[in-house]
């Protein structure tokens, strides 16, 4: 089936490639960036580096005004220790939960790996006030910054900065716009295994200064409704993203589940911005949660954080419009749990861009270092 699916994506590209020659219709952008990781936990003698370049293409194909094809593909080779000292990183690396596995290794040993994914793949359809999407994509409910609720379909970790993009779902989206503010969406993913299905409707409007959405649907084994607003508190913004999940199976005596966030953020006039947000999660159970395991930690809308409680704050400032430096920090007092995650950012010259990056991992109850990482990367757009 993958070979079938890849030799109808190469036919694509080749028929696109033959048309452009006559008229532009088919665009091509992406990025090669080099990502080097310096880790430890504690004490430097135990330093581990990884390398890791990463390669994106992102084909698009208008055939005319209305139609829309995509495809978006990375490239990932790694080398260096994670590969030989984390059991399953290839196996984890390959993962594709979709219809259709759209991921695999072509080169895999002790020493290196690389891998090819598809996580894009769609046909857009736009007429009049319709917006119809099949295929692989983005479906992004989210409104808060860093714990999103809505985002039923493609929950993302924060901690994976390097993927901007996010991962997609293999899903049908069909979208009809009430008015300038205001749309109805219903959506259907469904990946490979049984019990991986969503099935959801949106409605989105505007009040006062607030924009609102609603939404209602099956996720997975549960019924789920929920609501999302962003407006401005005077001038703050103000966010937030309620979800709740009854299993409809055992709808008596069942675990419901409750995930809500709310943030506030203000930008200052002098470049200085601040973002600050809460979120609980009444599914966590915080004497098995390690913050340690966040960053491999598999994330759900129901479980976006290993402990009921966490708070997020982040200062952001732009010292000239080729350099910027943001100090992010994430807390739970359970354990009085931490990551601290500054990160400086330079734009070499047109194109280039140069991002350091820390992680650092802390329980001060018992006081113990669970891991510290340093990321540097060069990043060059085309």
């Amino acid at each position: 089936m993958k070979r079938l699916y890849l030799s109808y994506l190469f036919v694509l590209i080749v028929i696109s490639l033959t048309a452009q020659e006559k008229e532009q219709h088919l665009f091509l952008v992406g990025y090669v960036k080099n990502l080097h990781e310096f880790s430890f936990v504690d004490q430097l003698d135990q330093l581990q580096w990884t390398t890791l370049i990463h390669n994106r293409l992102n084909f698009k194909y208008t055939p005319s005004d209305d139609i829309k094809i995509r495809l978006e593909l990375r490239n990932r080779l790694f080398y260096g220790d994670t590969i030989k000292h984390i059991y399953g990183f290839s196996e984890a690396i390959s993962n594709d939960n979709g219809i259709i596995d759209l991921s695999w290794n072509a080169i895999e040993n002790k020493d290196m790996l690389f891998n090819t994914t598809i996580d894009r793949v769609l046909v857009n359809y736009t007429k009049g006030n319709w917006d119809i999407t099949l295929g692989r994509q983005r479906v992004n409910w989210g409104m808060n910054l860093v714990w999103n609720p809505n985002d039923i379909f493609n929950t993302y970790n924060f901690l994976d900065f390097d993927y901007e993009e996010r991962p997609g779902s293999d899903a049908v989206r069909v979208q009809y716009y009430l008015g300038d503010f205001s749309k109805l969406e219903v959506t259907a993913k469904k990946g490979r295994s049984t019990d991986d299905y969503i099935v959801a409707a949106m409605y989105k409007f505007k009040k006062g200064t607030y924009d609102i959405q609603l939404i209602t649907g099956v996720y997975q084994k549960n019924w789920v409704i929920g609501a999302g607003w962003a407006g401005n508190l005077k001038n703050a913004g103000f966010k937030g993203e309620v979800s709740y999940f009854v299993p409809y199976k055992t709808y008596f005596n069942s675990k419901n589940a409750l995930s809500a966030s709310f943030s506030v953020d203000y930008g200052f006039k002098k470049g200085l911005y601040i973002n600050g947000s809460v979120l609980y999660n009444s599914r966590a159970d915080d004497s098995t949660g390690n913050i340690g395991n966040l960053l491999y930690t598999s994330l759900s809308a129901k479980n976006l954080m290993p402990y009921k409680y966490s708070g997020f704050l982040q200062l952001a400032k732009e010292f000239n419009p080729i350099f910027s430096g943001t100090v992010s920090t994430i807390y739970s007092p359970t354990n009085h749990s931490i990551i601290i995650i500054p990160s400086l950012n330079y734009s070499v010259a047109t194109n280039w861009e140069l991002n350091f990056t820390g992680q650092s991992f802390f329980e001060f109850e018992e006081y113990q270092t669970l891991g510290n990482s340093l990321f540097v990367r060069l990043r060059w757009s085309f």
